[in-house]
């Protein structure tokens, strides 16, 4: 275990790493870290915005020409404060003492140029990288300073009998509130809809609406400019900017904050991987520490109008947890590796000792392995020796799942004792169907009885599966069933797909039919139904892509399969093989079973089609293979009822459930899938299994993403 833990990174040079790459992140031409930064200033900023004051008016302007008549109003009313975000100004001098701007530029422009307006400031929209308005400059320029026209509007209220001309004359710029050291003051937003807008119509309908009030004007046409709060016209933004300076609200850059916040982050890091907590605590305790630091922020910034960004920490805090979450993993998979190789040690101990049942015991508790075959051998012919024939058989059977082929393994698993299940309508006495040696029951399928078998002349493990004839079908009609049992087996082997069982031969006797196939490791995708054992969603859709490519391949070949269910899907994780099995034999089984009197395969999974005795294609296949998605998704049938008629009327007419529904964690996108599998009509269906699969995957790719 010490020399595997070793090879984890510490956490103070994965901690260095991680600054390094958020360094790398913060420089151009990414800036990723400066981006995220922003949209949670727009988030804080959206979140209970203050109410604008109501002495501010705005008056949007359809054509520039109203505005004498709208000054000469304004000065008649006795407003306090009139400014123009017109370009031009009044051609005979402005007499209303108002306010303009006197040099111009565009958010993408980088030179002011002057106007006619002789008094105000300056009107240049100051973006951020990502195009969003989130500060101003009150001063631009040296010798002397050229101030915002919003400042100038904030001074030229304060002294409204002194020239607004420089800034520096009226306020020291070491004294301007919320500036920081690059001379950004960073806007705290009121609520837009808080500012009273009117038409030049209202204003002469009702004139005494500018009385006393500060009159910012602009043309509804204008430019308009994103902002966390939404797209704002010239004159919505510069009123935002002006009652931040009359209100004396803005937000502080808290760049001493903002070094706390890093150090304490890093801190909270290195504590964490010092206390040497368990798996759960190195991912929780970060996550918690994002969950802290986001709330703080916004508390900072909501509350106390002071900003620190925090994208780097999080992203620190992250990259600790995902730390954390990837040792832990390590060293469970070192400790249970670690446990594993302990039991195997103990267990040649055992063996060295002569005590070979305990040693067995604790084999059982291994996973198969390769390695292991040539002492499990050893310990199996010792067993025998001693009479622990049951013992030794278990052992013997281990080593053929591993490797069948593996010295005299499948002679010594010869059936010799009453561990074989006798197949149906043979003597007891009989230990072969055809040329096969039979070995061993090993399940029971919808035919009948499965085999663990030895071909001789190959000394090949294979498996049988057996279908009593006589058993199953009515007398008159076993001759149809055995002639098309085999020309369906002999149609299914020549199938050659690596996701579909390989049939080696088929035959009868004594009214057994019987099917030779390759042996297969693992189980059915049924033993991960239920709600306690589901998959991971892209593991499932890239298991049911294969299903259906190699469905596609099958389809091309002119052969359906009919009852496509989980448990006719075999999967081995340890290789990550997956099979479907029993090809035609839902068509073998559909010849006649008055016995029962029951629809062919297995309801819950087939068609509307099917259920219609209808002519049934590859999009039959592809409604069983939807059924058995959204029941590998869900843990729960698309198509239910009480009793058989119940349950055909709702796979015939009723919509299923959407899986989000059940499970709220699934992707919206897979409801598309699951409609598409399960059109009630076969022609709304995937157009093919190659289809269905690439829908399939474009779900594990986003997974992965």
């Amino acid at each position: 275990m010490g020399s595997d833990a070793k090879t984890d990174p510490p956490l103070a040079k994965t901690l260095l790493l991680g600054l390094l790459a958020i360094g790398a992140l913060s420089l151009p031409p990414l800036e990723l870290l400066q981006r995220v930064d922003g949209i949670i200033f727009d988030a804080w900023s959206r979140t209970t915005p203050p109410i604008a004051p109501s002495d501010i008016i705005i008056v949007n302007l359809d054509e520039p020409t109203w505005y004498p008549t709208l000054a000469r109003i304004a000065q008649e009313q006795g407003a306090r404060l009139l400014v123009s975000t017109l370009v031009s100004a009044p051609a005979d001098g402005d007499k209303t003492g108002a306010l303009g701007p006197i040099a111009i530029a565009t958010a993408d422009s980088q030179l002011l140029r002057d106007t006619e307006w002789t008094r105000g400031g300056y009107l240049w929209p100051q973006q951020d990288l990502d195009g969003v308005i989130r500060h101003e400059r009150p001063l631009m320029g040296n010798n002397p300073p050229l101030p915002s026209l919003a400042f100038a509007a904030s001074i030229a209220l304060q002294y409204p009998d002194q020239p607004v001309l420089l800034a520096h004359d009226v306020i020291a710029y070491s004294e301007l509130a919320g500036v920081d050291g690059e001379g950004r003051r960073w806007l705290r937003y009121f609520d837009p809809t808080s500012f009273q807008q009117l038409t030049p119509s209202q204003v002469l309908e009702a004139p005494t609406s500018l009385e006393r009030k500060i009159v910012i004007v602009g043309q509804s046409t204008g430019e308009h400019h994103l902002t966390p709060v939404g797209t704002l016209t010239t004159q919505e933004l510069l009123a935002q900017e002006f009652a931040g300076y009359w209100l004396d609200s803005a937000i502080t850059y808290g760049s001493g904050s903002r070094a706390l916040v890093w150090g304490l982050t890093i801190l909270m890091l290195l504590a964490v991987g010092a206390l040497q907590l368990s798996p759960v605590w190195n991912t929780t305790i970060p996550v918690l520490g994002v969950g802290v630091l986001l709330a703080g922020s916004a508390g900072a910034f909501i509350m106390g109008g002071l900003w620190y960004p925090t994208a780097g920490p999080v992203l620190l805090a992250l990259l600790g947890g995902g730390y954390g979450a990837w040792t832990g993993k390590r060293r469970s998979q070192v400790g249970r590796k670690s446990g594993l190789e302990s039991r195997l040690q103990e267990a040649r101990r055992l063996v060295a000792r002569g005590s070979g049942v305990d040693a067995w015991r604790l084999y059982q508790q291994l996973p198969p392995d390769p390695g292991q075959v040539s002492e499990l051998y050893d310990l199996g012919r010792t067993l025998a020796l001693r009479g622990e024939r049951s013992m030794a058989s278990d052992i013997f059977h281990r080593i053929a799942k591993i490797d069948p082929l593996y010295r005299d393994v499948a002679d010594r698993l010869k059936p010799t004792s009453n561990d074989i299940e006798t197949p149906p309508g043979h003597a007891e006495t009989l230990p072969s169907l055809g040329r096969y040696h039979l070995m061993k029951k090993i399940g029971r399928g919808a035919m009948g009885i499965v085999y663990l078998g030895r071909d001789p002349k190959l000394n090949r493990m294979v498996a049988l599966k057996t279908i009593d004839l006589a058993k199953e079908f009515e007398v008159e009609n076993i001759d149809e069933v055995r002639d098309r049992f085999l020309r369906e087996a002999k149609i299914a082997g020549r199938l050659s797909h690596p996701n579909i069982v390989t049939i080696f031969d088929a035959g009868e006797e004594k009214n057994v039919a019987y099917i030779a196939m390759e042996l297969l490791r693992g189980g059915h995708l049924s033993d991960y139904t239920t709600t306690d054992r589901l998959l991971p969603v892209a593991t499932i859709c890239e298991l049911l892509a294969r299903a259906a490519k190699a469905l596609d391949y099958a389809h091309r070949q002119n052969v359906v399969h009919r009852d496509i269910k989980p448990s006719n899907i075999m999967y081995d994780s340890a290789t990550d093989s997956l099979k479907l099995t029993d090809f035609g034999i839902a068509r073998v089984m559909d010849v006649s079973r008055t016995r029962t009197g029951i629809v062919l395969g297995t309801p819950s999974f087939m068609s509307p089609e099917q259920l219609e005795g209808k002519k049934v294609n590859g999009q039959t296949d592809l409604f069983s293979l939807g059924v058995s998605l959204y029941q590998l998704l869900t843990g729960q049938l698309p198509f239910r009822g009480t009793s058989m008629t119940e349950l055909m009327f709702s796979i015939v007419s009723k919509p299923h459930q959407p899986v989000t529904v059940i499970r709220n964690d699934l992707p919206e996108r897979l409801n598309a899938v699951m409609d598409m599998a399960l059109a009630k009509d076969s022609s709304d269906r995937f157009a093919s299994g190659a289809e269905m699969a690439h829908a399939l995957l474009r779900e594990v790719v986003v997974q992965a993403a």
